[in-house]
């Protein structure tokens, strides 16, 4: 029987990959586009004549609207552009996903890109998501001849390979760079504003994005990197008013994306979807287009007027004297129409633009017919949708028909053009993915298959233990329901801290129940130690609440990491000590050896601390303002790299592991071998661990201290570190938003980018509680098969699974398919392979080889 639970565990694993393999190529398929490069019509004596012969195009990673256009900006010259009315400024809506990638792809092409782009985004190698058959502004400045030049984010280089006759790419993912990355774009500047053979400039510049996602968008670095990109501003602005190749140039500043109030993003919070978008040339003050800069926003993150980024495509092939990408779902900019001085222009623009929308709205609705026919049905005016659209289409079609002059009839039908044009983009915007419902079905079925598999065995063990099997079916159910409701899904936080709760009290009652029948005579003294240490855990899982709030509702309310600390710094650098001497100790006295070699362990305690203070005074450093540890750090002579000083401590923790794994051969020393892994595991796990979070790991020692005292089953070891490898996920700060994946200590000594590297100290910083919480069921289980664990842990990350692909087929045409329920199912996704497999069945498998 143990055999054939073995086997069906096994195929029950092997058959998880394979349904999240067959869902998501269902789920996440690449959108049909509009193959070729659009024209002009022929013979069009109204054609709207360029206005601009060049562009310069300066992408500023993550510049979110505030750090240009409020009170605490560092654009000080771009300000005074718009004061000027040099400077036409918007807020540009990046919505989700708010990586890099699609957003380029938003901006280049005026489409609504894949959230697939997700996941190749990461993938520095990734050929598959490239641009060069598709038609952009960039494409159609190619087949007209001109040059086009690129400095900075090497993701254009794979977006447009071949399509840049000078360029010079930076990996974007080596946030540990703050001005190297930047400066190789700057130092081009000069010479490409001196040359004239050139029609399109890009730049991308990083340096601010990577200041983001390791210190926060309240850093002490950011405002000088915006006084940096504002220099750089000036300069090209200069140079345009004084090169004479240069009068007829327009320049775009632009953030691809925002950050949220952590500095990350690709979520869909306002932080994260409102970019800073300028345009920039001298000929837009005869617009009278002045306005006030500094200014307050109307809304969150929103100054003066919302555009979709989309809306850029259209504008600049306007402008340029562009026809507009076929698959452009962007509406010109309205406030440009100005440039052009007859009626007749302006209309020819707006007219082209709502052409090129109508043949997407063809070519996705191919039954649908516009007209001038349905005019009569149109004039109840409750028309909304594709039938809007076709409305819209026969108003314009019935003005036109009545032959008046373009030069007189702009006043007319030039508000019906754009609102045609808005009603298109909003229809295309909203059209759900090409789901392949096959492939969601069969995917959905593989992975139930996983479930019954299992499911006869997870039966026999809860009926076993009923009380704690019981618990588990509530907990996987009311776990599989909640899937389908997004408010719930972006809180999930909330349901792992009440499970946990009420799992720790069920096991409190069980212990004292069984503790009171073994020793009546010391009944008093046996209640009064239990509920000291109930009242120890329950002060401890309220510290782990409140230590980081994440999810959506609650994500700007105070907490320890990022309100407490701060105000307080002596007592997080306190605790941070204490954490990293508690490490030491515990390390020395598990260490296989004795005498000179355990001074090693202290030594590594030692290194560990002062790379995070190293760390900490290099990207943190207000952490450290004014505090006792100031002033070691003044005199600490710091001639380590911190790449080289993370490297040092790998090389020690790697050096304990395998002494250990050396000294535990033997039979009487196996128990101290994995004591000592642990510790040493405990140490790394710090050392990816953001400096606010490690003082968590005294916390999961109080913790486990009190479950060891409470003589477990392996049952219940089994659900209780289940259910705490979930809950401090949480506790660190992460959520169901790909705005959480801390990138801070992704880096931790290493050189150059390295996706195999980075992915796995990423998966490391961000799941550093779950995988402590894995390495402690070891610990904290008794002899028994190991069978029962694995067993229990696949039925349960089958379930989740299968009730996270039901939820996203079933509301796959749902609002928040692709900002709630499509990000649940890449991380339901890292859940089932990274920690179930790569954690949790490779730590058992180890485990059992070396018992």
């Amino acid at each position: 029987m143990v055999g054939f639970r073995s086997w069906a565990t096994v195929i029950a694993n092997l058959l998880v990959p394979v349904g999240i393999l067959t869902f998501s190529s269902g789920f996440f398929p690449y959108k049909p586009l509009i193959p070729g490069l659009a024209t002009f019509e022929e013979g069009d004596e109204h054609a709207a004549p360029a206005v601009f012969e060049k562009v310069i195009f300066m992408v500023v990673d993550a510049l979110r609207s505030d750090f240009v256009y409020s009170n605490d900006s560092g654009f000080s010259f771009t300000q005074s552009l718009i004061r000027s009315g040099a400077a036409l400024p918007f807020t540009a809506y990046a919505g989700s996903p708010t990586v890099t990638m699609p957003r380029l792809k938003a901006i280049t092409t005026g489409s609504v890109p894949s959230f697939l782009d997700v996941i190749l985004n990461i993938a520095e190698s990734d050929t598959s998501s490239t641009l060069a058959f598709q038609d952009t502004w960039l494409a159609q400045l190619k087949a007209r001849g001109e040059r086009l030049v690129m400095y900075g984010d090497d993701t254009w280089l794979k977006l447009f390979p071949g399509m840049f006759d000078r360029a010079d790419g930076t990996t974007s993912f080596f946030v540990s760079d703050f001005t190297e990355v930047d400066h190789n774009v700057t130092r081009h500047v000069p010479t490409e504003l001196a040359q004239s053979d050139w029609s399109a400039l890009i730049m991308h510049y990083l340096g601010l994005d990577h200041i983001g996602h390791k210190a926060g968008p309240k850093s002490s670095f950011m405002i000088p990197k915006q006084q940096e990109m504002d220099s750089v501003v000036t300069e090209i602005y200069t140079a345009m008013q004084n090169e004479q190749h240069l009068r007829s140039t327009l320049f775009v500043l632009c953030g691809d994306h925002g950050m949220n109030d952590a500095g990350n993003h690709g979520g869909s919070s306002a932080g994260e979807t409102s970019p800073a978008l300028v345009f920039i040339s001298p000929k837009f003050e005869a617009l009278s287009g002045r306005r006030e800069s500094p200014v307050e926003p109307f809304d969150d993150l929103q100054y003066y007027r919302t555009v979709e980024q989309a809306d850029i495509t259209p504008t600049l092939a306007g402008l340029l004297g562009l026809p507009i990408p076929l698959n452009s779902l962007g509406i010109f900019i309205p406030e440009f129409l100005e440039m052009w001085e007859h009626g007749s222009q302006k209309l020819q623009i707006l007219n082209q633009n709502a052409k090129q929308l109508l043949n997407t709205l063809k070519t996705t609705f191919p039954g649908t017919k516009f007209g001038p026919e349905g005019i009569e049905s149109c004039a109840s005016g409750a028309e909304s949708g594709i039938e809007a659209a076709q409305c819209a289409w026969a108003r314009i079609q019935e003005l036109i028909s009545d032959g008046a002059d373009p030069e007189d009839s702009y006043s007319t039908i030039g508000p019906i053009l754009l609102q045609f044009s808005e009603v298109a983009q909003d229809i295309m915007s909203r059209t759900a993915s090409n789901y392949n419902i096959y492939r969601l079905c069969l995917g959905l079925f593989v992975t139930g298959i996983a479930v019954l598999a299992v499911l006869p065995f997870t039966y026999a063990e809860c009926k076993r233990h009923i009380s704690s099997g019981l618990f588990l079916v509530f907990m996987v159910i009311t776990y599989g329901l909640m899937m389908f409701a997004s408010s719930y899904v972006e809180e999930e936080q909330q349901f792992w801290y009440w499970i946990c709760s009420g799992w720790t009290f069920y096991l409190h009652v069980r212990s004292e129940s069984a503790r009171s029948d073994s020793h009546k005579r010391t009944q008093s003294l046996t209640f009064w130690s239990g509920n000291g240490n109930m009242i120890v855990f329950a002060i401890t899982q309220r510290l782990l609440r409140r230590w980081n709030q994440t999810g959506q509702k609650f994500a700007a309310e105070p907490d320890i990491a990022r309100t407490f600390f701060p105000r307080n710094p002596d007592i997080f650098w306190g605790l941070l000590i204490l954490a990293y001497a508690d490490a030491g100790i515990h390390l020395l006295r598990n260490l296989p050896v004795s005498g000179l070699p355990q001074l090693g362990a202290l030594l590594l305690a030692v290194l560990a601390f002062t790379f995070k203070l190293h760390f900490v005074a290099s990207e943190s450093p207000e952490l450290l303002d004014g505090t006792f540890i100031s002033q070691l750090v003044e005199k600490w002579p710091y001639s380590l790299s911190l790449v080289l000083h993370a490297r040092i401590v790998f090389y020690g923790i790697g050096v304990v592991i395998l002494l250990a794994l050396l000294t535990g051969m033997t039979a009487r020393a196996t128990r101290t071998s994995h004591h000592t892994i642990h510790e040493a595991l405990h140490i790394f796990l710090m050392t990816q661990s953001r400096a606010t979070n490690v003082p968590l790991f005294l916390i999961f020692r109080v913790q486990a201290s009190i479950i060891s005292a409470m003589n477990l089953t392996g049952n219940e070891v089994t659900i209780t570190t289940l259910i705490f490898q979930y809950m401090t996920f949480f506790a660190f700060g992460g959520s169901n938003a790909i705005s959480s994946v801390d990138l801070a200590s992704a880096y931790n000594g290493v050189g150059s980018y390295s996706v195999i590297l980075v992915g796995v100290l990423t998966f490391v910083s961000n799941w550093a509680g779950p995988i402590w919480w894995a390495s402690q069921s070891h610990r904290l289980r008794p002899k028994r098969p190991e069978q029962d664990h694995l067993t229990l842990l696949t039925f349960h990350i089958a379930m989740s699974l299968a009730s996270v692909m039901a939820a996203c087929t079933a509301l796959r045409t749902h609002l928040f398919i692709w900002t709630v329920f499509s990000p649940k199912y890449l991380y339901s996704m890292a859940w089932a392979t990274a920690n179930h497999v790569g954690v949790n069945i490779l730590g058992e498998l180890l485990f059992s080889v070396s018992r």
